[in-house]
């Protein structure tokens, strides 16, 4: 019977195998990444800027009163753009738009409801949407990439096993590759009469990709 598990390949230069394993671990969420905006529009700036700082102001101390600590609640935008009104051919200013962006880390996701409906209360009326992490990430990474090379290894042998091949199962070379980015939330609009609204926690996945390099020998 062929054996299809050799030592360590020699110095010499064999045919390769190059494969790409990919490792995932599903694991519960301890934290949520919320964005909330507050938009405000007048014909004055100095009007837009005090009626956006009055809403901003109260939509934190609204989140510090739920537990929130400050130094969880990140400004990440703040913008002023005026606005015009094309009439008969002529451009003139019309108003002045004043948005301010808050990160806010909420470490308890059961929170997540509350957190929407007492800033919508408060003056919020914008989001980007939520995002579930969790603040030991690495961890789960690991384990991951762990599982990425142990199906590099298996597809390996697979493709070696079908091809009638010998094969060192330990990599020539290993590369971890990038893993893929997360899709980035469009901002939304946050009506004045929402209530909590019932956030479903989702799973947290952590995928892992390498790409692996394996040493086989033709039958003689």
């Amino acid at each position: 019977m062929q054996s299809w598990h050799r030592p360590a390949p020699p110095a010499a230069s064999r045919p390769t195998l190059v494969i790409t394993g990919q490792g995932t671990v599903i694991a519960k969420p301890d934290t949520v990444l919320i964005a909330i905006g507050v938009h405000t529009e007048h014909h004055n700036v100095q009007e837009a800027l005090a009626d956006n700082a009055k809403r901003t102001n109260a939509v934190i101390e609204a989140l510090k009163a739920l537990g929130i600590p400050i130094e969880d609640i990140e400004t990440t935008s703040f913008s002023i753009r005026p606005t015009y009104k094309h009439l008969d051919g002529t451009t003139a200013l019309s108003d002045y738009e004043v948005e301010h962006w808050l990160d806010i880390t909420v470490r308890d996701t059961k929170k997540a409801g509350a957190i929407y409906e007492a800033a919508v209360a408060h003056g919020a009326n914008l989001a980007r949407g939520l995002e579930f992490r969790l603040v030991n990430e690495q961890a789960y990474y690991q384990q991951a990439l762990a599982l990425a090379v142990k199906n590099a290894k298996e597809k390996a042998l697979a493709i070696a096993r079908a091809l009638g091949l010998p094969l060192y199962d330990t990599p020539l070379e290993l590369k971890e590759q990038p893993p893929a980015r997360s899709t980035p939330y469009h901002p939304s609009v946050l009506s004045v009469s929402s209530s909590a609204p019932p956030v479903q926690t989702q799973d947290v996945i952590i995928t892992a990709y390498v790409e692996a390099t394996f040493v086989y020998s033709f039958i003689s």
